[in-house]
């Protein structure tokens, strides 16, 4: 191990001098050396080797020893992260792709690749070179022409991967010689040939060094050149460049005769004035002539070598025509006038091509920082500290043997230019540098200095500075990191927005557990990088203590492939170092104030006095002692200390206080500090001092200089005039670095809170002085809510008028300083203040919550109030009334985050209004806020308490598996259908059909693939559900397993083996075999006992035994095998170990066999190494799989198990239909879920583990425990409060509302215009319900019990309700309603209907009874009445009655025809009572009622689509209508086809309306033609509700009760939304509640489960939203006339509500 820089060096002084020198290896320098060390062309050479040669799919063109020229063809030399600009090098005559841009066989000469990547502004440069045979020495003849040339040099660019990677970006060619005909050339045919049109317009300059345009015409040249040639093939390409050659008469003068291309540099030339307009034209000439044997001669002329077009650029290089490429350094002149001139280029391509594309960067990376929720880049603390940073000072460091082993690849490797990035770190090069040193030795001003250093080799390099002020999560600095490298790097921002498309939400709330798998080992290693990423962490140690070993862990387990080096800086032993070597972390360390730092320290001083200053002290002093070198020795390395006594030496205006104040101080920075606050106690100030270092010290994350104004305003009532004093108030103690206040340095901190400060701060009574300045404010007027429910723009986070700088402070931070308050007496004030906010001012407090969209900041509220009262009970009773209120507050808080979070982020004013109405009315927030406040009332009887089920899923079918995803979960139903939903509001989004039962499920980690296994079969589905491949089993699977990286999925079977298959293409890979050769687990003679515990018998001739369980983890490489009556046997098949048996305590060494083994759950989260078993016996048992030591047992008759992603959580689903939850470490229950449902068949937790679903018979159950929210609270750092979630719960046992399957409501008809609606019944049963009391006012049984009611429809004017069950049996019923009364006040509905019907059954006579031929598919009722119609699956029969007063009963009449075969639909026509209509998709079809004859041709009337949606082969037009009586307009909804690959991507709503009127009833038209408008709706149309008047009612995808004006919709600008229905009252079938809009237009009834909920007077609400929005988030008030009358809210509008 790499334990110290002194171990480092001594590993790499065994180099012999000349491979140091070949390495450059340099020295470490002296005082005086300030040049940035090594040389900068051999450092750039060292750079080079750690970048990729090529990146991957490039062709293999790595020259051989034999061919030093270089590779033919286009060869990738540089590949950045971000390529913005491509550079082509192309060579001349003779020469080669590599050896003419090299000065010498030396490689790092080869100055395109070595020098070229790390200069100034080719940060972003791409380069290649280009190849091409034109060696003239050849024996061979050679036809190859320059035409030739340059078409290979276009099809190369054309074809090029690299070049497509990142968009059309701008491409520099630069020729020397001939290369630059070849350049010209390949130039004219991209203008001439479409194919290659846009690499022409990608071209934007052209440089030519020595390039003969006119062709080479010195004799000398041409007569030695034809000598060379004599004992040479021809060659064409030479001839060509000899002005004069019968070549060249031929091409000039017969070109066009003859039709051959114009191959000569004239031709050449006169076509390219003509086109080159658009590019950048650079021409060098030689500026001394080339040794040619005894001569010397010009090559290339310079009338040769210039153009003299228009904005050409011309200039000489002093070099002959082989040295115009050919550098020996970079302090080369030539080689710098060139570098100048092509950051020119690249400065105009930025200005005039990369605009649009920095704005698109920009953007993307907005979008990323806002999914992430980073709301401060790292930029800020990087700046704060390198204003700090001395010139000249740290460059020990990046000049110290230690740092430049970190960074350079393996220098042990012969070859390191190609193995340094693909191969990754090795052993011989540690990827970890530790920087450590004492407080104020300058850690941090030397990590920004490694920063700007790495920079300026144009590395891509990410950081991170530990605040001293807040204490950041590891997800923050994960995010942080995985920010930075996507602005950096092309690759990874491209990756991070496909996974936001396709709907995957992390951010800084998310569990760093998951963030790391997710985003790092799951996407950002697994990259292929072009060149090396570099870390910088900085304060390591001051990262939470409970999360550091985390962190340390997942950093020192990064695959060795992965090109990565971490820089980390902390003080030196302690924690880290512990940490370090208990993961024996491979590292150099290299140490802060030393001999290096103390030049640095020097320099500093140096800086800050005057030489006159120096030398009169120097004069003065008796001793004759040197006033820097006495300043040095007293400092001790501690950079802090120097820099405080030079600002005290500032102060003092004589020599004589200078030496007294030297004299003086002390040496340690503790006695410093009492120094400063001594002066500081006798200043004036002193109180506000002592204000703002409380502030600053306490405060939960850094000030601004406006919240720490008002804060001391609030506090000491003294208003600043400005902020610029602050520092000097507090004598230099803080700093204010852009607008923030902090410590200067962590160690101000920590000595004003400790005990031996003169100043001592105590922590817990200044949080509680806080505190109360909080809530105090919290309580004011700024917070009060609205007094008309009406409020302003929501989303909008501008200040308000009366908003203060301190309010944002106190929204978030009041809990953090209660929590952090220690119980006393005085802290007991504080609980009246908290109760009165709660009283008041809490639902303003969530508005402005919900604006931020950060609703993890009522998370942590509810984690802190919890440990406040926790604290609390210690002086306080827990009956107080202030502590009762906040304690039921701190319930419904979390409650309304879970359930109504996303309602909230979307329109954050519905707190006022909705939020209350719709939470039950046992609640605080109900109770306080809605229960006199409104006369919309949510009218049902299960709605009093708090539900831990979320949801319940009912299907047709049995529930056999479920997965999940980050934002989707699928359901496997037996009858081979899978169903996919949304996880926030359970909507439906996809069905398809697996084709037998679905018995398994798996959700890829990263990759959205599905996995759905049945039987026999196993398919992988794409995530859109397109099946990707299946592949047929010998036998039924027991599990599905991904790899980490999903690149693998592992299928265990019953015989032990686990088949693998690569998740791309389905290739089938070897198996994992889990058992021994004889098919017997690692003690099979387990398998085989007398049942007694001793001895043990195995017959000769066993046969192999099939395991009756097998669980893989492919993230920790083990399996679980259980045999009938044996132990567990664990399977290390990653690290080939073979099977070890885990036995239960009580039955080790032979003690007897345990029960049998029912499930295995592994914990997830590798640091825990934890398994828990569930045996038949009833005990649940941890054990350590690495180790087999049992951790722990509780007993449970528990059959199944799941761990929670995070691993925190265990469920254990038992026999008695309870889940049970433990905390995973230590099996410490949580609480119990009991329910009355069916036994526990499975349970799976949500990716984020908040949640969990089961499944129980035709029912999969969506719980969130209000106990699981401390997954979303232990990885926050604002506060190292314990956790209290963890403790036994024993006696929290959860029991949800049960209701009886039986008794659910299948189908509800409105009882015309009246307050009552009908439902029919799975068990048979009709109820009759009171809309204004919610109340069953009456049940009846018509049809046989436990028959399902399929059918209800009810006419007003008859007061007949005709109803048909699965059975096919139709009853039509006349029956009386009640009539409510001003009398019935006092009567309930069900007595009143008992005395006006008297029980009599006269009053509710059958007049109609039979059964169907068939299942009946639709029920209606003729306008008159008397004719009941019930369309089957075979057609349609017709029962019509006598109505004639005064005869007697009559048989009824039946017409049974066979029109309405399939899916057709019957409609009664809305403005004819005499006709019903029958809509097929594309026909219509017109009847008379009484007959059913047709009045329409035989083949129907043709409905014409509208032309829009003529031509799309996926509209399918429906056969619902809408329709309202008196409407001659009939409608209906579509969503639009759309081809965003999206799956959240929002369709356009289209609006179907077909006019009655044109179809005439005596001569119908042959066809009608449906009219089309489609408008943007903010979520397409789960549900219709109906029409009412002219308005359709319909709830929308994101469960909002919607209304749309259909009078004049083409002109119309926007539509209403009313109020959203809670996702955990939807339903699982995907088409919305069964709801109605009743009270004529003012409330709907729904339909839940089995009760009936009325949302009285909800339909009040008011919100116009503009067509066009597609965004929640940014939705605005309308900007027409009916937007304007509802104002610009953007939330719902209470437009005569109030009481």
């Amino acid at each position: 191990m790499f334990a110290s820089h002194a171990q480092t060096w001594q590993a790499s002084s065994t180099w012999s001098t000349e491979d140091r020198d070949r390495l450059g290896v340099p020295n470490l320098p002296g005082p005086g050396d300030k040049d940035r060390l090594p040389s900068p062309s051999r450092f750039r050479g060292r750079l080079q080797s750690l970048r990729r040669a090529s990146s991957p799919g490039a062709r293999s063109n790595t020259p051989s020893p034999e061919n030093s020229k270089g590779a033919l063809g286009l060869t990738l030399l540089h590949d950045p992260s971000e390529p913005r600009v491509d550079f082509v090098f192309v060579h001349g005559l003779n020469g080669g792709s590599k050896r003419s841009w090299s000065a010498s066989s030396d490689p790092t000469t080869f100055w395109p690749k070595e020098w070229l990547p790390s200069e100034a502004g080719f940060k972003h440069v791409r380069i290649h070179s280009f190849g091409y045979d034109s060696d003239w020495s050849k024996s061979q003849q050679s036809s190859l022409t320059i035409h030739d040339f340059g078409q290979a040099l276009l099809a190369d660019l054309y074809n090029a991967p690299h070049l497509k990677k990142n968009g059309n970006t701008p491409i520099v060619l630069v020729a020397h010689s001939m290369g630059g005909l070849v350049v010209k050339k390949a130039y004219l045919l991209a203008r001439r040939d479409p194919i290659y049109a846009e690499i022409a317009g990608r071209i934007h300059s052209l440089y030519f060094l020595g390039t003969p345009h006119r062709g080479a015409d010195s004799s000398s040249f041409v007569s030695t050149f034809i000598a060379m040639s004599l004992g040479s093939g021809s060659k064409a390409f030479v001839k060509e460049l000899i002005p004069g050659s019968g070549t060249l008469q031929v091409s000039l003068k017969s070109a066009s005769i003859l039709g051959m291309p114009m191959l000569t540099t004239q031709a050449i030339n006169d076509e390219f004035r003509h086109v080159c307009s658009d590019v950048g034209l650079w021409s060098f000439f030689e500026g001394i002539p080339t040794a040619a044997g005894p001569t010397n001669v010009v090559v290339v002329e310079k009338e040769s070598a210039v153009m003299g077009l228009p904005g050409e650029h011309t200039q000489y290089l002093q070099a002959d025509h082989r040295r115009l490429v050919k550098f020996d350094s970079t302090e080369d002149p030539n080689y710098n006038i060139l570098l100048r001139c092509f950051n020119t280029t690249i400065e105009e391509i930025e200005k005039e091509y990369i605009s649009d594309k920095f704005d698109n960067h920009r953007t993307q990376i907005k979008q990323i920082a806002s999914t992430f929720d980073i709301a401060e880049r790292p930029d800020g603390d990087f700046m704060r500290v390198y204003d700090r940073l001395h010139q000249g000072s740290c460059e020990w460091l990046t000049s110290h043997p230690s740092f430049l082993e970190w960074l350079e690849c393996d220098l042990m490797d012969a070859n390191p230019t190609v193995k340094a990035i693909t191969a990754g770190p090795t052993k011989a090069t540690p990827r970890f540098l530790w920087l450590n040193g004492p407080p104020g030795s300058g850690k941090s001003v030397a990590s920004t200095h490694v920063i700007k250093y790495l920079e300026s080799f144009n590395l891509d390099c990410a950081y991170f500075f530990f605040k001293n002020n807040e204490k950041p999560s590891l997800t923050q600095l994960l995010l942080s990191l995985a920010l930075q490298m996507a602005e950096s790097n092309f690759q990874v921002r491209h990756t991070f927005l496909s996974m936001i498309e396709e709907g995957e939400v992390v951010d800084c709330h998310s569990d760093h557990v998951m963030v790391w798998n997710n985003i790092f080992l799951g996407r950002i290693f697994k990259m292929a990088f072009s060149q090396p990423q570099y870390w910088v962490i900085d304060a390591l140690d001051e990262c939470q203590s409970r999360l550091l070993a985390t962190l340390v862990a997942m950093l020192a387990r990064i695959e060795p492939t992965v090109p990565l080096r971490i820089l980390i800086t902390s003080r030196p032993n302690g924690h880290v170092e512990r940490l370090l070597n208990q993961e024996r972390v491979l590292r150099s360390e290299i140490h802060t104030g030393q001999a290096a730092s103390l030049r640095d320290i020097e320099a500093f001083v140096r800086a800050r006095l005057s030489p006159t200053i120096i030398e009169d002290f120097h004069e003065q002093d008796q001793d004759e002692s040197d006033l820097v070198a006495e300043i040095i020795e007293k400092s001790n390395g501690i950079f802090l200390w120097a820099s405080l006594i030079m600002t005290r030496l500032d102060d003092a205006h004589s020599i004589e206080a200078m030496r007294n104040t030297l004299d003086q101080v002390p040496k340690e920075m503790s006695g410093m500090y009492n120094d400063i606050l001594k002066n500081i106690i006798e200043s004036p100030n002193a109180e506000l001092a002592q204000c703002i270092l409380t502030w600053v010290v306490c405060a939960r994350k850094p000030l601004t200089t406006d919240e720490l104004r008002e804060a001391v305003r609030l506090d000491i009532n003294q208003t600043l005039r400005t902020s610029d004093r602050f520092a000097q108030i507090c004598g230099n103690m803080i700093t204010v670095d852009n607008n923030y206040v902090q410590v200067m340095h962590q160690t101000v901190k920590e000595f004003l809170t400790g005990e031996q400060s003169d100043y001592y701060i105590p922590r817990a009574g200044s949080h509680a002085r806080i505190a109360e300045l909080c809530l105090t404010h919290l309580n004011g007027r700024n917070f009060n809510p609205p007094r008309t429910r009406r409020v302003p723009s929501f989303k909008n986070n501008s200040a308000g008028a009366n908003d203060t700088a301190f309010d944002e402070y106190a929204c978030a931070n009041f809990s953090y300083h209660l929590a952090h308050c220690s119980p006393s007496e005085e802290t007991l004030e504080l609980l009246p203040l908290l109760g009165s906010f709660f009283s008041s001012n809490i639902l303003t407090w969530i508005e402005r919550i919900a604006k931020t969209g950060r609703l993890a900041l009522i998370m942590r509220t509810i984690q802190n109030l919890k440990a406040y009262l926790k604290k609390q009970v210690a002086t306080c009773s827990p009956i107080d009334s202030d502590y009762q209120l906040v304690s039921r507050f701190v319930e419904d808080l979390l409650r309304l985050s879970a359930i109504y979070g996303p309602n909230l982020v979307n329109t954050p004013s519905c707190i006022y209004s909705l939020v209350p109405l719709l939470c039950p009315t046992s609640s605080i927030i109900h109770w306080k806020f809605a229960r006199t406040q409104f006369r919309q009332k949510v009218i049902c009887n299960f709605n009093t308490d708090w539900d831990e089920r979320l949801s319940s899923l009912s299907f047709a079918t049995r529930v056999m598996s479920i997965a999940c995803g980050d934002q989707f979960f699928a359901v496997g139903l037996g009858d081979g259908v899978v169903k996919v939903y949304r996880q926030s509001t359970f909507e439906l989004l996809n069905t398809f059909r697996h084709g037998e039962p679905v018995r398994k499920l798996a959700n890829g980690h990263l990759t959205g693939i599905l996995v759905t296994a049945g039987l026999k079969t196993v398919k992988v589905w794409g995530p859109r559900q397109t099946l990707l491949w299946s592949v047929n089993m010998p036998e039924q699977p027991l599990s599905i397993e991904f790899s980490p990286d999903d690149s693998k999925i592992y299928v265990p079977l019953r015989s032990g083996e686990v088949y693998v298959y690569r998740s791309k293409g389905g290739a089938r890979l070897d198996c994992l075999a889990l058992t021994n050769e004889d098919g017997s687990s690692s003690s099979s003679s387990d398998s085989e006992s007398d049942g007694e515990g001793g001895e043990r018998y195995k017959p000769n001739n066993q046969k192999k035994t099939n395991p009756m369980l097998v669980k893989i983890c492919p993230s920790l490489g083990i399996a679980a095998v259980a045999y009938r009556s044996s132990h567990l046997q664990v399977s290390y098949y990653d690290n080939e170990d073979g099977m070890e048996a885990f036995e239960k305590e009580g039955y080790e060494d032979g003690q007897g066999l345990p029960s049998q083994v029912l499930d295995v759950a592994f914990n997830p989260n590798v640091e825990q190494s934890l398994m828990a078993v569930a045996y038949q016996d009833g005990d649940l048992v941890t054990f350590d799989p690495w180790t087999l030591q049992q951790k722990s047992t509780h007993h449970l008759n528990a059959h199944t198990l799941a761990a929670s992603p995070d691993g925190q959580t265990l469920a254990a689903g038992d026999s008695e239909c309870v889940i049970t939850l433990f905390a995973f470490d230590g099996l410490r229950q949580l609480c119990r879920i009991e329910s009355m449902d069916e036994r526990i068949m499975g349970i799976v937790f949500a990716s984020n583990s908040l949640r969990f679903f089961d499944l129980r018979g035709n029912t999969c159950n969506v719980w969130e425990p209000s106990v699981l929210i401390k997954k979303n609270l232990t990885d926050d750092g604002s506060s190292d409060v314990t956790d209290d979630y963890f403790t036994s719960t024993s006696s929290n046992l959860v029991c949800t509302r049960t209701f009886e399957g039986s008794n659910e409501i299948t189908v509800m008809a409105q009882a015309g215009d009246s307050n009552f609606v009908f439902c029919g019944r799975e068990e048979g049963a009709i109820t009759l319900h009171d809309i204004t009391t919610g109340k069953v006012c009456a049940e009846f049984q018509f049809h046989a019990r436990m028959v399902e009611i399929r059918h209800l429809e009810w006419h007003a004017q008859s007061k007949v309700l005709f109803s048909v069950d699965a059975s096919r049996r139709c009853i039509a019923t006349r029956i009386t309603l009640p009539r409510l009364s001003s009398s019935s006040k006092s009567t309930s509905p069900v007595e009143k209907l008992k005395q006006e019907l008297g029980q009599q059954s006269s009053q509710f006579e059958h007049i109609l009874d039979f059964r169907a031929s068939d299942h009946v598919l639709q029920a209606l009722i003729s306008p008159d009445g008397t004719s009941f119609l019930v369309s089957t699956q075979s057609g349609e029969e017709m029962h019509t009655i006598s109505t004639v007063e005064g005869e007697p009963k009559q048989e009824p009449t039946v017409i049974q025809t066979t029109n309405s075969m399939g899916p057709a639909r019957w409609l009664a026509h809305p403005t004819d009572s005499d006709r019903l209509l029958l809509f097929d998709h594309d026909m219509l079809h017109v009847f008379l009622w009484k007959t059913l004859e047709r009045q329409s041709p035989p083949i129907g009337i043709i409905i014409h689509p509208p032309p829009e949606l003529s031509h799309s082969h996926d509209f399918i037009l429906s056969d619902d209508w809408l329709s309202r009586p008196g409407l001659s307009t009939i409608y209906q909804t579509i969503d639009m086809p759309t081809t965003s690959s999206k799956l959240s991507s929002v369709p356009e709503t289209g609006f179907l309306t077909l006019d009655l009127s044109k179809i005439s009833p005596v001569s119908p038209a042959p066809s009608v033609e449906v009219s089309l408008v489609t408008r943007k709706l903010l979520s397409p149309i789960k549900s219709i509700l109906g029409l009412h008047k002219s308005t359709l009612y319909f709830i929308s995808g994101r469960g909002w009760v919607c209304s749309i004006s259909l009078k004049n919709l083409p002109s119309s600008k926007s539509y209403t939304r009313h109020f959203f229905i809670p996702s955990v009252w939807q339903t699982a079938d995907g088409q919305g509640p069964m709801a109605k809009v009743v009270s004529k237009g003012s409330s709907v009834a729904m339909v839940y489960r089995d009760e009936v909920v009325v949302l009285s007077g909800f339909l009040e609400f008011e919100h116009k939203t503009v067509f066009g929005v597609c965004d929640d988030i940014t939705e605005l008030g309308g900007s027409d006339e009916e937007g304007e009358a509802a104002g610009r809210d953007g939330v719902p509008v209470i437009t005569r509500t109030m009481s």
